[in-house]
């Protein structure tokens, strides 16, 4: 099916940079919006197939870089930098103006949110603060609360104090991602993104995905994951829209399905529509498996219902 490729490009509100964002838009007027957010140090091409998917069923898809990602950069130095304060904040009204941006070019239509990894983190953020926003999410990759976040959120800003907002450390690095791969094979150090060996090695030889984050963007990460993590997020959560958790049960990010089903229950208890569907065997990017196909219909039949 013929598809229409849009690029647009809105201020930022980390003043970091321009956001790049694009769209892929079937030829007839779309059923819905969705909006692709995307996880930390890759950027919105890697969802291109997802988007033409969602396309052919007649879904307008809007995705951006977020700030300090992608074409999202002033020079290469920002990769990886949200700016020098609340960029946790930021990201997030980054995300709800380009929602903004897919209702001006497509009125009267119902926008679902699908948000991966550290985008399901901007989208668990964005549904407190904006709940009136968006008529349904899909929460991809996610985690539970995690008890060190906020030291690590200290330590980030101390290294930032002291070495500079762009310093990138292997010490905060490793305590973020330290843990991950020690289940797997160790072929390479991201063998916990993907069963797909061919996914692994393009992530890695795309010099757009894998960087090292600044220090003051640990900072933000660690900080965004306290914060979706505390009952009052889930408490500012819409009740009248559908949520929808999905992961694989094999992600280290999830903490292998637990800390998904920690957000699950959280979300429940808070009073929220919300269902979970945990894949056997895949990892953390379920939508680059051999199986996608398999993922992309099961977030197109949500989408539907959500219509």
């Amino acid at each position: 099916m013929k598809h229409t490729h849009k690029e647009y490009s809105i201020p930022s509100a980390t003043g970091v940079a321009d956001i790049y964002v694009q769209s892929v838009t079937p030829e007839s007027k779309p059923v819905g919006i969705i909006q692709i957010i995307h996880g930390m140090a890759e950027h919105t091409d890697r969802y291109l197939e997802a988007a033409q998917y969602l396309a052919d069923a007649g879904f307008a898809v809007f995705m951006s870089d977020h700030a300090g990602h992608g074409k999202s950069i002033r020079t290469e130095e920002d990769l990886g930098y949200f700016g020098e304060k609340d960029g946790y904040i930021r990201i997030v009204e980054d995300a709800h103006a380009v929602t903004k941006l897919a209702k001006e070019c497509c009125p009267d239509t119902k926008v679902i949110l699908w948000g991966h990894s550290m985008g399901s983190f901007v989208t668990r953020s964005y549904l407190a603060k904006f709940p009136a926003a968006a008529d349904a999410a899909v929460i991809c990759g996610t985690a539970g609360a995690n008890p060190a976040a906020g030291a690590g959120a200290l330590i980030a800003n101390l290294i930032a104090k002291v070495k500079g907002s762009h310093y990138r450390s292997e010490f905060i690095n490793g305590l973020a991602f330290g843990a991950y791969n020690k289940k797997f094979a160790g072929r390479t150090a991201f063998d916990w993104l993907s069963v797909n060996e061919k996914n692994v090695d393009v992530y890695i030889d795309d010099p757009k995905c894998g960087y090292l984050f600044t220090a003051t963007a640990y900072r933000d990460l660690f900080t965004l994951l306290g914060s979706v993590s505390k009952d009052e997020c889930f408490a500012n959560a819409p009740k009248n829209i559908p949520l929808y958790l999905i992961a694989g049960d094999m992600d280290p990010v999830g903490n292998f399905g637990k800390g998904v089903t920690e957000v699950y229950d959280k979300y429940k208890a808070a009073g929220c529509n919300v269902q979970i569907k945990l894949y056997p065997g895949l990892r953390h990017e379920i939508h680059n498996e051999d199986c996608r196909q398999d993922v992309y219909a099961d977030i197109l039949a949500f989408a539907n219902s959500v219509l």
